[in-house]
């Protein structure tokens, strides 16, 4: 998975925030034909990718884990996903009503566009692994 620095985001005119993330749901959308998406909660937005991730809702999870540095040699667990500080990106200058772009790593220079998010597929998680 390719990450995203602040300095990169800035040159596109985005804005990072600060945020917390409250937590992780995997949504089963019967109108589009129970199709499966992941959706993050921070403390005043949601990020919900909008595509379908039935293929690869679990390379998501896991990258997301690997993201936020969360492995535990006993395993992590979809409850465990909470009260974790982020920094969310947003579409312009940020401020109320502003679109979600993204998020990242509190304190490191990595963020991910939820686009690449929601893309992602095995071989680039795969890939991430070799290149880490």
């Amino acid at each position: 998975m390719k990450y995203t620095t602040l300095a990169e985001i800035k040159q596109d005119g985005n804005s990072v925030e600060n945020n917390i993330i409250k937590g992780l749901d995997i949504c089963v959308i019967g109108h589009f034909g129970n199709v499966v998406c992941l959706d993050v909660w921070c403390e005043n937005c949601s990020l919900f990718s909008g595509y379908s991730c039935t293929k690869n809702i679990g390379f998501q999870i896991k990258a997301l884990v690997e993201l936020f540095d969360l492995t535990n040699e006993d395993g992590y667990c979809l409850s465990h996903f909470k009260d974790i500080p982020c920094r969310i990106i947003l579409e312009g200058n940020g401020g109320l009503g502003s679109k979600v772009l993204g998020f990242g790593h509190f304190m490191k220079d990595k963020f991910i566009y939820k686009e690449n998010l929601a893309r992602i597929t095995g071989e680039e998680a795969e890939k991430h692994n070799e290149d880490n």
